[in-house]
């Protein structure tokens, strides 16, 4: 499949590197924390028969650059309107993974005019969201950066991305009432986010389907690619397409 890679100053002067490929209405892919485009590479081949594809490298991460002095999911969204309105997509079928989709979640409500479908994999709103063992992990990999960014400034950059895990997207009824399109919640039964908090979610939507994937964790896009690229192209089936 023919890939084209794009390099996008945006306003504070960094620059996002994403790539398109495929053919089809829009489908915008973001990958988590600590991730890259490559997360999707198993995803890739079936979405792009059928979908315009356009995986984007978060700020910092990848090929992207980072000048921000404090990143946040806000500064993101930022980034991601900007990409968006470069190549003139005025609406877009919207797929995120964990930080990834916690930063769907907050520009779908910023922006329900342009989401004509959602999904949201492994997302979360607080850190509270999380499972116990998953909040002590963080807790302790944070301290661990604090101490080491004193002494090497790689690190620094690491805590510097690292602090989004504790970053809370706000869920506004108001704003979300306002998103008419579907959306699909994907979550592992063994996942790093709290069921309770995935059936919360689903509840808030006025169109909205959850899966949860029995036996899955985190990664359920990597560890069972043929299911969940089927999950996903099951959904955006019956969602209107755009151009039409």
């Amino acid at each position: 499949m023919r890939k084209v890679i794009h390099h996008l100053t945006v306003k504070d002067g960094s620059t996002m590197y994403y790539e398109v490929m495929g053919k089809g209405d829009p489908l915008v892919l973001l990958h988590g924390n600590g991730g890259s485009t490559e997360y999707f590479s198993k995803q890739v081949s079936a979405l792009g028969k059928h979908y315009r594809l356009y995986i984007i490298d978060s700020r910092g991460r990848g090929h992207s650059t980072d000048l921000s002095p404090h990143i946040s999911f806000q500064l993101m969204a930022e980034d991601l309107l900007e990409i968006l309105q470069h190549e003139q997509l005025s609406k877009i079928n919207l797929l995120g993974f964990s930080d990834g989709a916690n930063l769907a979640l907050l520009f779908a409500q910023e922006h329900p005019e342009m989401i004509n479908s959602l999904i949201l994999n492994a997302g979360n709103h607080h850190f509270d969201d999380l499972t116990e063992d998953t909040r002590e992990a963080f807790r302790w990999h944070r301290h661990l950066l604090r101490v080491g960014a004193r002494l090497h400034p790689f690190l620094h950059r690491v805590a510097h991305y690292y602090n989004l895990a504790f970053e809370t997207i706000r869920l506004d009824a108001d704003r979300i009432h306002q998103i008419k399109a579907p959306v699909l919640i994907l979550v592992g039964e063994k996942d790093i986010v709290k069921p309770s908090f995935s059936h919360h979610l689903a509840a808030l939507f006025h169109h909205s389907e959850l899966i949860i994937e029995p036996g899955t964790g985190h990664r359920f896009a990597r560890v069972k690619p043929k299911t969940y690229n089927q999950y996903v192209l099951s959904f955006l089936k019956y969602v209107p397409k755009i151009n039409e």
